[in-house]
């Protein structure tokens, strides 16, 4: 089995007028060609996420996150506590390729801006935050570094995810044309308009790889 990455063509002009150049005392436009290599740095990532939260079908027909096919998503949404990150880790380590067990370790766990207090806590506490027993430790501590976004929010303020290393596990590759992950800026004098006008421009794509090292729980 195998998957493919078809890369998209992204970029923007803009466009700085002689005036504009002229009236700029306090260098207002000089880091212009930064900001834009920025966004077209935000773009590659937007790309990312938006693997994760349009849960894509595979080379195989079935969408990248499925509870009974894939064994990835959480048949039902709970919130972040020890058990059910606890949960998420044990499905993707029972994951199988024919009958070998591979025992996949998931190292991230990815959450939207509105939970990222309570991954904190739950992955700092010593004891299960969700027992009154103080003396009941906490199974999942530490287990996981967690990574925020904010991208997630925008599809959901619940669904959190698990994910392997991807310098050990095939998770979501980021393919770039002839591999040039920097953008290409360029600049010339304006022809509609009497100033400059910039280019940006990125060649990108990002596919996930392998469904097993993925993990989703829609939260509650």
């Amino acid at each position: 089995r195998g998957e493919t990455i078809q890369l998209a063509t992204y970029g923007k002009l803009f466009a700085i007028t002689r005036q504009a150049i002229i009236n700029d005392d306090l260098t207002a436009f000089t880091d212009i060609p930064r900001k834009m290599g920025r966004a077209a740095s935000r773009t590659v990532g937007d790309i990312v996420w938006r693997v994760l939260t349009s849960n894509p079908t595979m080379s195989d027909g079935v969408t990248l996150f499925h509870a009974a096919t894939h064994k990835n998503l959480a048949a039902a949404g709970a919130a972040i506590t020890a058990t059910s990150v606890g949960a998420g880790r044990t499905a993707v380590r029972k994951q199988k390729d024919g009958s070998a067990t591979l025992n996949i370790r998931t190292n991230y766990l990815l959450v939207p801006a509105a939970l990222e207090d309570t991954a904190r806590v739950l992955m700092a506490s010593e004891t299960d935050p969700a027992n009154t027993n103080s003396r009941v430790p906490n199974p999942v501590r530490d287990s996981h570094e967690i990574i925020v976004d904010a991208r997630l929010d925008e599809v959901s303020t619940t669904a959190w995810y698990l994910a392997a290393d991807p310098n050990v596990y095939d998770t979501i590759e980021v393919g770039y044309l002839d591999g040039v992950a920097a953008p290409f800026l360029d600049q010339q004098d304006g022809w509609t308009v009497d100033g400059v006008e910039y280019k940006v421009r990125i060649d990108a794509a990002a596919a996930a790889l392998d469904f097993r090292t993925l993990y989703k729980n829609p939260g509650a």
